[in-house]
């Protein structure tokens, strides 16, 4: 199922981006990142507007600690699987 998240009063936090693989042969996934009141929304901007790939919920005080758990389950999310990430909301498409 797919989640949209209100960006309208977002601030742009910048670019994480990591390979896929440990010895960095792998794919390069490359995320902007918004700010929203509540969440970092990640994903990336094209000419229709920016496209959610999913979110993290923040902590109540401590951006940056929310940031690194942000970009570490990313990592885990491309290289174990979505059942080891315990943060992030990705969106996903269903088919069949």
């Amino acid at each position: 199922m797919w989640k949209v998240s209100d960006i309208s009063e977002s601030k742009y936090l910048g670019i994480l981006e990591f390979n896929e693989d440990e010895d960095k042969s792998g794919e390069w996934h490359i995320f902007e990142v918004l700010e929203t009141p509540d969440r970092l929304v990640f994903g990336g901007s094209c000419n229709t507007g920016f496209i959610e790939s999913g979110y993290i919920l923040k902590d109540e005080l401590d951006t940056d600690e929310t940031l690194q758990e942000l970009y570490e389950d990313l990592q885990t999310y491309y290289r174990e699987g979505k059942r080891y990430c315990n943060r992030i909301v990705c969106n996903e498409s269903k088919t069949g």
